[in-house]
């Protein structure tokens, strides 16, 4: 689309972006994609980077409980509390929530006196979930302490000023917070590269959900959730078919064409060897297809689905017809081959052979639309010419409806929060 694109020169403040996140269209989008982050997504409205780090960094078993505090000092800051007045400067750009490892160094530091080598201790022991070091250091950040030399290690919180019953209670928000906390650097990261996956969906839809699709070619559910997302961003996912389809899903004059590699039971050689046929001259029928496709990798079983995938649909003839032709057809260009190395075949054979297996194709009524569905079901995991629901999808949309991979993904949650 823009051959000038340069995914490391993208505006990081586009609004755009940033708004489509706020409305928790993020399927697709690295990080914040499951059920859970677009809820957060949604109520807090991010507005920068610095969101995106914030939620990722909040995300955690341990921050968790920290969400709907920042969400809603966020939206109100003058409702951010602080433990000590000494707290604000550490943790103001979090709006009073302790979210990343360097925060923690930074109140050892400011409210007890830590060297940066003591501090470092601590978020070392943080980040191996050494709870019984970080225990140990209770005393110390409360009341201080002294080597053996008798000179100052640390202060202590008691000793600048902050009453112990707080500063326990200081000890006790970073103990619990731990265990799951990021570093912000770390955290940084993870949310630039979830920006830009944004940023491309964003401004690049199906260029972006063309690769995205292609990136789960093996997974059904996961090209199922994104094909939805397609048509409910009005992208169009165009079924396979010999003539158009690459092995992956490509972009095709604004919409995706259904990548052959996603059909079951077509190897990646005999994907190869169709396209690199084709650039001879399209297939223009059935017997044709069968005719040039004849040889390695050739088989019953993959011509049989792409068949009933419907990527043989452009060829002159129905599904039905094709299945009832398939077994004579190859088994004719079968008997041929060996005919040939044997060295049997005539002239009359050659010359007669097309136009005998042309007409095997013949009329039949082309089964029924549940039919075909069906077949296109087996043997790509979606419904590409239409859906058994569509009937009902009024009354649906009518209806308080949650998806069924939305219920999926919030037990998956639940039981990972436990």
């Amino acid at each position: 689309k823009d051959k000038s694109f340069d995914i490391n020169k993208i505006d990081i403040t586009d609004k755009a972006t940033y708004e489509m996140m706020a409305s928790g269209q993020t399927e697709g989008v690295f990080q914040f994609e499951s059920a859970g982050m677009k809820s957060v997504l949604v109520g807090l409205k991010p507005v920068n980077i610095e969101d995106l780090i914030a939620v990722i960094s909040l995300y955690r078993p341990g921050p968790m409980d920290s969400i709907n505090t920042y969400i809603e000092n966020r939206h109100h800051p003058e409702k951010t509390v602080y433990k000590t007045e000494k707290l604000r400067d550490i943790l103001d750009v979090t709006y009073g929530c302790m979210i990343y490892q360097e925060q923690v160094m930074q109140i050892f530091r400011s409210l007890a006196g830590y060297s940066y080598g003591r501090a470092d201790i601590v978020r070392r022991a943080m980040s191996k979930k050494k709870h019984d070091v970080l225990e140990k250091e209770r005393k110390n950040f409360i009341y201080g302490m002294v080597r053996e030399d008798g000179t100052v290690e640390c202060d202590g919180c008691v000793n600048r000023g902050i009453p112990a019953e707080v500063a326990n209670d200081i000890f006790d928000d970073m103990s619990s917070f731990a265990s799951y906390a990021f570093n912000k650097s770390h955290a940084t990261a993870y949310a630039y590269v979830a920006y830009q996956t944004a940023y491309l969906k964003c401004h690049y839809p199906c260029e972006f959900m063309a690769a995205l699709l292609s990136s789960v070619l093996d997974n059904t559910d996961k090209v199922t959730e994104y094909t939805d997302e397609c048509n409910r961003i009005g992208i169009k996912i165009l079924p396979p078919n010999v003539n158009e389809s690459s092995d992956s899903f490509t972009v095709s004059d604004g919409n995706i064409r259904f990548g052959l590699l996603a059909i079951k039971n077509l190897g990646r050689n005999f994907i190869n060897n169709i396209v690199s046929e084709r650039r001879a001259g399209k297939f223009i029928s059935f017997y044709n297809f069968c005719l040039r496709m004849h040889g390695a990798d050739f088989n019953k079983r993959a011509v049989e689905s792409l068949i009933k995938s419907g990527a043989l649909d452009g060829l002159g003839a129905n599904r039905r017809q094709m299945l009832m032709a398939m077994n004579e057809i190859i088994d004719e260009l079968d008997s041929k081959r060996r005919r040939n190395v044997e060295g049997q075949i005539g002239l009359f054979d050659s010359m007669s052979g097309e136009s005998h297996s042309e007409a095997a194709l013949k009329f039949f009524d082309e089964f029924p639309q549940s039919e075909l569905l069906a077949m296109e079901k087996s043997t790509t995991g979606l419904y590409l010419s239409g859906h058994p629901m569509a009937d009902y999808s009024e009354l649906a949309a009518s209806m308080a409806c949650v998806k069924i991979s939305e219920l999926a993904a919030s037990g998956e949650n639940l039981h990972s929060s436990h």
